[in-house]
């Protein structure tokens, strides 16, 4: 018989709650791009309302994906715990119910972006549309294609052309831009996510880019990160922030060469921890961007602002 505490703790493993990386990884590259399109300063209800959708839309992808995977043996949400274990297969919670919650969800992320523009409403929807595309290819990129990561970046991304509409009804080439950016930081996560789940996709049949970049998967990340970082040098240029961004990129990139040299033999569960760390890299970007701002606006001529 099932217990109220187990489907409240079925719930809360359903909506990730447990697991909040998923979140952090969609949260800070979108506050960066709130920050830069804000020039230091956003309105505390667009901070709320990119906090808050991106919590909720996260989740409501989750419990999406679960739905999805709930009569297989893989996991089509790539930014989730294996879910073969999870509430829907084991029967504590209905495919109905996980549904029903999807868009419950979805419902409450949109009545927040009623407090942004019109355009960011759109570009929103948008972003949606092309997130449950993704979601229900998902499972058939992962059978027939080798790169299906490659895939989910747009999505996973999309957040920073919405953070610029809705601070400045426009969503400029150069947010685009940024957002190109981000994805290479998406890719390279994504592949040392592949490379932890290397032996459950050999054993389920499924393809990965791991198993097509065999033992350049490393050498592969390391381009990604560095197709990243090299992005956010120009973005540093474009938006002349000064030292404390530096320092902050210089930080991340730090991390990003400690990660590599922790998971340079591709062993699956040192790929699983820089994964689910992999979230702290834009956190410094983030903190070096804010930093940058709130010196800029208090102008400290001490560090040449």
């Amino acid at each position: 018989m099932t217990t109220l505490k187990n489907r409240l703790d079925a719930y809360e493993q359903l909506l990730r709650l447990h697991q909040p990386t998923g979140a952090l990884l969609l949260l800070w590259p979108t506050l960066s791009a709130l920050w830069l399109a804000t020039g230091g300063q956003p309105l505390l209800s667009l901070v709320i309302v990119f906090v808050m959708g991106t919590l909720l839309m996260r989740s409501a992808a989750c419990v999406f994906g679960d739905w999805l995977d709930r009569d297989s043996t893989g996991d089509s949400n790539p930014h989730a715990a294996d879910t073969r274990a999870g509430p829907l297969k084991q029967g504590i919670i209905a495919p109905w119910e996980a549904l029903a919650l999807a868009a419950v969800l979805v419902l409450i992320a949109f009545c927040f972006l009623w407090f942004a523009t019109y355009i960011a409403i759109g570009m929103a929807a948008a972003a949606l549309v092309l997130a449950l595309a993704l979601a229900l290819s998902y499972p058939f990129f992962k059978r027939f294609l080798s790169l299906p990561q490659a895939f989910l970046g747009i999505a996973f991304s999309f957040g920073i052309p919405i953070a610029f509409a809705a601070a400045n009804h426009t969503a400029p080439w150069y947010a685009w831009g940024l957002m190109a950016v981000n994805v290479f930081w998406v890719l390279a996560y994504d592949i040392e996510y592949a490379m932890a789940r290397r032996d459950k996709d050999i054993e389920s049949g499924q393809r990965s880019s791991a198993l097509i970049l065999g033992r350049y998967g490393v050498l592969a990340t390391a381009v990604c990160y560095g197709l990243y970082l090299a992005g956010m040098v120009g973005a540093g240029l474009w938006w002349h922030l000064g030292i404390a961004y530096w320092i902050a990129l210089a930080l991340a990139a730090v991390g990003v060469a400690g990660g590599l040299w922790f998971v340079r033999n591709r062993e699956t569960s040192r790929c699983a921890t820089v994964f689910r760390h992999n979230h702290w890299i834009v956190m410094v970007v983030f903190i070096g961007i804010a930093a940058d701002h709130a010196l800029r606006l208090h102008a400290w001529p001490v560090l040449g602002y």
